[in-house]
């Protein structure tokens, strides 16, 4: 599901709104540093605000959501996985916000259907297309945490 490829393209995104948003907000330490240093007291306080609103604005809406699809991507990727297999049960409809990151919940069952019991409640990611899974099949998970990473088709136990 995921490849180093993605993640270096998701650096690359992260470097380059750093950039074009490190542009104005330079701009704006600058004025703030010039009408410092002349003292005129309103164009301090009004350039402090903007410099302020405009980071954290950038922040939270340009790049915190990519940050944190980045860091679920190096989880996946390079952090510590485990493998679960199990037969699907179902695919909830209703994203779930995880980490900064939108999920499907997914319920698998790792022993019998009927049991309520033996159900694990996993997540895919909502960027990718979902997948054609038929309830009762058997598949093999790499999770890391409760995120799925990587899925195939095994035979039934």
């Amino acid at each position: 599901m995921y490849t180093e490829q993605h993640y270096q393209m998701n650096r690359k995104q992260l470097r380059q709104r750093s950039v074009l948003l490190g542009i104005p907000a330079f701009i704006l330490l600058a004025i703030v540093i010039a009408s410092f240093i002349l003292r005129i007291k309103w164009l301090t306080m009004l350039s402090t605000i903007l410099l302020g609103s405009f980071s954290l604005f950038c922040y939270y809406l340009l790049l915190y959501p990519v940050i944190a699809y980045g860091r679920h991507m190096h989880e996946l990727l390079f952090g510590r996985t485990r493998t679960m297999t199990g037969a699907f049960k179902e695919m909830g409809r209703d994203l779930v916000l995880r980490e900064g990151v939108k999920f499907y919940p997914v319920i698998i069952s790792v022993g019998r259907m009927e049991h309520p019991d033996d159900d694990r409640l996993l997540y895919y990611d909502a960027n990718l297309p979902l997948p054609e899974w038929q309830q009762g099949e058997w598949i093999n998970f790499t999770v890391h945490d409760k995120s799925i990473g990587k899925w195939e088709f095994v035979r039934q136990p």
